[in-house]
């Protein structure tokens, strides 16, 4: 650990733009220095200050002591100046310097699948020089983290000089020892999870139990960043917080008493169990159940599993998608339902295949006072048109125009069956069209998170590093054509949810199951794929109700029939 944060301050290390600290990438040769966003098209003046590791200090041609002021005309991002310097034995060296507005962060080890000994320094633009901070760092994620791949996630837990926990706070975010760098390995954009995690947050209605919490979030914030990875530059990365207890603000676990409290898991894989659909039965003392992961309390630290207030909620939705009434009466009582309308309209909205029913946390408040869960997405990368991975092309999976019936394993599109939980949520999908989903404003939102790359030259500089690498599959990485593909998608793909999936229950034509507008032969052999158990969205449902029983059965057959024998 020593030896690390020794070379986080060496010579290299040492040259201070304004008070802002230039940090050395030896891939590039190049110095990163970041500085406010405001400081962007006007000329900079700074005092510079190095070390006595360097003799001498040229910028451009201006020959500079140290604690001199120099002016660094029109800063914009990618624009470089000519440093030349010569350290303490003589050696000369030039490498230019450029400006960024995005913090700079350096991650200093060798890691791997487990925890290791690490410095982590954190350059934000507003703040004063930085110091390199002991940490211990790994690798995190599932097909992200398979052997051959390069630009990796951490997880990153800082300590104090005990080694014990030490809480850090960024980016004027919550103050805590753990967070996370997600690199977007797979993502064109760069941006799908961090804008989408901020979508989420704007849009979703606050869990039931925060009135008096103000400060839980059900939802990750965070910062993109460009990181160094023991001094080479690894580019563009999602600085966040994880969706943990404190997060979400959770009662704590009663420690005294060995008493659960609040409670939090995770969707990690598909599998039938985390659909709600026929749940496996649950492991003694297993901190996992077929796909689920038990998250807090921490396994490991009170030794003890309870799986309880999840199972009966998985065993609910099963028994009531078989029961209309009990459907219709008690799924408040198991789930937030605000919230679930909230997670369906969203996912469906970014159309986040990912994110149906793996990729999701359950929270549970109090389960001694009430066992109502809260939902929270997570890691949505293959969302608004991505593929699964660059080596897959299925344009159907993909189309902006795809039927909704993709969210068959989420509890929530049994709800829609309800009529009255259908309405609500047409309802709230048209409010947050008014607003947070309106056309112009969800495209102006990535669109707006990728011009911040491009004006302070990260995206650039991530083009640059990982274009053709094989994470991508060999393919070209150029941000600003995958954001003209992005806004082409979300602009048909709203079109067609208007008119197609979010319809009043009046407008849901009866009988015309497959939604072609027209009601015949085909429309049986769709209703019956229903009743055999094939996915529908929501306005499916609708239409496939034909006789309004509140049911779907056989006797809609008949009913369809019916209706195709008198016309």
């Amino acid at each position: 650990m020593a030896l690390m944060l020794m070379g986080a301050t060496s010579w290299a290390q040492s040259l201070n733009i304004g008070g802002h600290r230039a940090v050395l990438d030896s891939l590039n040769n190049i110095w990163l220095c970041s500085v406010p966003q405001s400081y962007f098209g006007n000329d900079f003046e700074a005092q510079v200050t190095f070390g006595d590791e360097l003799t001498s200090l040229v910028i451009d041609t201006i020959e500079v002591a140290s604690g001199d002021t120099i002016t660094f005309a029109g800063i914009e991002g990618g624009k470089n100046y000519l440093v030349t310097v010569i350290d303490s034995v003589g050696d000369t060296i030039s490498r230019n310097i450029t400006f960024t507005w995005l913090p700079i962060v350096e991650l200093n080890g060798t890691f791997g699948n487990s925890y290791s000994e690490a410095s982590v320094t954190v350059n934000e633009p507003d703040s004063a020089y930085a110091e390199p901070m002991r940490a211990k760092a790994k690798w995190r994620g599932g097909a992200t983290n398979l052997p051959g791949k390069h630009k990796r996630n951490y997880r990153i837990k800082f300590l104090d000089e005990d080694s014990m926990k030490m809480d850090r706070r960024f980016f004027g975010l919550r103050k805590d020892n753990s967070w996370i760098l997600d690199a977007a390995q797979m993502d064109f954009l760069r941006v799908r999870n961090r804008v989408g995690a901020d979508l989420w947050l704007d849009m979703a209605r606050r869990p039931w139990y925060t009135d008096t919490l103000p400060n839980a979030h059900n939802g990750s914030r965070g910062q993109m960043v460009e990181v160094l990875l023991n001094g080479k530059y690894a580019g563009l990365y999602n600085m966040c917080e994880p969706i943990d207890r404190k997060q979400m603000k959770l009662k704590r676990y009663d420690e005294e008493n060995q008493e659960f409290h609040g409670q939090l898991w995770m969707s990690y894989k598909w599998t039938r169990t985390v659909a709600m659909s026929a749940p496996a039965a649950v492991s003694p003392n297993s901190v996992t159940w077929d796909g689920f992961e038990a998250k807090y309390p921490d396994p490991d630290e009170v030794n003890a599993v309870n799986w309880n207030v999840l199972k009966n909620a998985a065993h609910f939705a099963t028994r009531a998608d078989r029961d209309m009434k009990l459907r219709r009466d008690s799924t408040s009582y198991y789930f937030d339902l605000p919230i679930m309308q909230d997670y369906y309209i969203f996912i469906v909205t970014l159309q986040a295949l990912d994110n149906e029913s793996k990729n999701i946390y359950w929270a549970c408040y109090d389960t001694q006072t009430n066992p109502r869960l809260t939902m929270v997405p997570w890691d949505l990368d293959i969302c608004l048109g991505a593929n699964y991975s660059p080596t897959v092309n299925i344009p159907d999976m993909i189309s902006p125009e795809r039927e909704a019936n993709w969210v068959s394993l989420l509890p929530m599109a049994d709800m829609l069956e309800v009529k009255e939980y259908y309405i609500d949520m047409v309802n709230r999908y048209r409010e947050l069209r008014e607003t947070i989903l309106d056309t112009d404003s969800l495209v102006n939102r990535y669109r707006s998170a990728i011009d911040n790359l491009e004006n302070c030259g990260a995206a650039a500089r991530e083009e640059s590093r990982w274009s053709g690498d094989s994470d991508l599959a060999n393919k070209t990485l150029d941000l600003s054509a995958e954001m003209d593909y992005v806004e082409n998608w979300i602009r048909r793909h709203m079109a067609y949810l208007d008119e197609n999936v979010f319809v009043d229950w009046k407008d849901a034509i009866k009988g015309d199951v497959n939604g072609d507008g027209e009601v015949n032969i085909a429309d049986v052999n769709a209703l019956i794929d229903i009743i055999l158990g094939g996915p529908a969205d929501g306005a499916t449902q609708v239409r496939a109700d034909v006789n309004e029983d509140g049911e779907i059965n056989i006797a809609d057959v008949n009913a369809l029939i019916d209706i195709i024998l008198s016309a």
